[in-house]
């Protein structure tokens, strides 16, 4: 069955329009290799998962994935399809990526007010904070080729305190880095990531380590 998700026009940002999956990146990858550049962007949700011990989640994606296969990439990320909005979708990437029920908090205030609320529930519930939103033209391997796609991406932070699980089979497995160690790896080894993780991990990196300090606390 086709999905069809939200697709954004890159010379006009406000209109937002539904379009099938694979019609997109079969047409962006065609004008990338004409204009070298998108026109459009599609709309994601990228999040950004920490543990109890405050190391990140990534999740090496599975060999036989059309995008970016066999590359350490974010834990939780999806398309957000026609209709539904960013926060349904994290909602509903965290139960069929990792069997975790999230509840996402819209700013910093609801966030501190929910995660008093539950820190005593963390081992069953995640509690995830809304970041930003913003478009970008960053590559991806698509069936073998390294071409720019646009994106809208809703960012969000996570944090949850108990095992998580690769239940829908689309990674390889689960990694568990500290911010040292990733950046690290990441300056070593880019080779080894997705574009979209390095490129968040060093735009977000003192952002992340903030909000480890101040939950801490």
């Amino acid at each position: 069955m086709s999905e069809i998700v939200n697709v954004i026009a890159l010379d006009n940002p406000n209109l937002v329009f539904p379009m099938e999956r694979a019609s997109f990146y079969k047409e962006q990858t065609e004008i990338y290799e004409k204009t070298w550049k998108p026109t459009k962007a599609v709309e994601l949700v990228n999040v950004f998962l920490f543990n109890e011990a405050w190391q990140m989640i990534i999740q090496k994606r599975a060999s036989s994935k059309a995008h970016n296969p066999d590359l350490m990439d974010k834990a939780v990320g999806g398309h957000i399809v026609h209709w539904d909005t960013p926060h349904f979708t994290v909602m509903l990437e965290t139960i069929q990526e990792l069997q975790v029920p999230s509840i996402v908090a819209s700013n910093d205030e609801d966030f501190r007010k929910i995660h008093k609320l539950l820190k005593d529930y963390m081992a069953t519930t995640a509690v995830v904070k809304y970041i930003w939103s913003e478009i970008t033209s960053l590559k991806k391997i698509i069936n073998g080729k390294e071409i720019s796609i646009g994106n809208k991406t809703h960012l969000y932070i996570w944090i949850y305190e108990w095992s998580v699980k690769n239940v829908d089979r689309e990674a390889k497995g689960i990694l568990f880095y500290s911010l040292e160690e990733l950046e690290d790896e990441l300056n070593r080894f880019p080779q080894i990531f997705t574009y979209d993780l390095q490129y968040y991990y060093h735009k977000y990196k003192d952002y992340f380590r903030n909000f480890i300090s101040e939950i801490k606390k």
